[in-house]
């Protein structure tokens, strides 16, 4: 496991990088209004909807589901050419920054390495979700494919605002909601360096892990996290 001067000097070089003008309450109002604007924008064209169409809600939650436990434990975690740049962002960085048992951000500057870029926030909201709503408009209804865009593109921004809430700091109100403490959990064990390459690699809800045998549960009181 990193020891805890490591995470530290870690910590001190990666804020000293950090350009001054970044703001981290911009990040995020930048992510939830084109999410909002995107899902918004699909639902609002959604016309004379019918009973079945409304399947594309349960779909796209296990379509965004299987997409970030993918995307987190093959590009995230493992080292490939295409992704290079992604596993050095969350491997290299967010796994150094966030390393038991500093496991919380000290202000929103920090959130720099806890959201996603903004530009991939977009890519996903203007070319990824659209482009399975086509595929599924194509294959059952238009109603459905602006439902399931609308979906995939909700449930990326629930992911990122889930993964912030995670790296609160100890203490804070959201570690003691029963169902969210339990996801901030799962993701704080996975964030132990032994464990972040085989386990609970699901942030929104653990259906990949469980279903593909990564899900690792360990008591909170026996948890060798989490630091303030």
């Amino acid at each position: 496991m990193l020891q805890l001067h490591d995470v530290i000097t870690f910590r001190k070089r990666y804020r000293e990088a950090v350009r001054s003008h970044y703001n981290g309450w911009f990040h995020l109002t930048a992510i939830v209004l084109i999410c909002l604007g995107v899902s918004g924008y699909c639902i609002v064209l959604v016309d004379a909807l019918r009973l079945g169409e409304l399947l594309a809600v349960p779909l796209g939650i296990l379509l965004y589901n299987f997409m970030e436990y993918a995307a987190h434990r093959w590009a995230g975690h493992k080292k490939q050419k295409l992704t290079r740049l992604f596993y050095n962002r969350h491997t290299g960085d967010h796994h150094s920054f966030y390393s038991p048992p500093l496991l919380s951000f000290a202000s929103s500057r920090d959130w720099r390495i806890v959201l996603f870029p903004t530009y991939l926030s977009a890519f996903l909201a203007f070319i990824l979700a659209p482009f399975c709503g086509y595929l599924l408009a194509s294959l059952f209804s238009v109603n459905a494919g602006y439902i399931l865009a609308a979906v995939i593109v909700l449930s990326h921004l629930g992911y990122e605002v889930l993964h912030l809430a995670y790296h609160q700091p100890e203490g804070h109100w959201f570690h003691n909601v029963p169902g969210l403490r339990e996801l901030a959990h799962l993701h704080r064990i996975h964030h132990r360096r032994e464990l972040m390459k085989t386990s609970n690699f699901n942030l929104t809800l653990p259906l990949f892990d469980l279903l593909l045998g990564t899900f690792h549960w360990e008591p909170r009181d026996t948890f060798d996290g989490p630091g303030k």
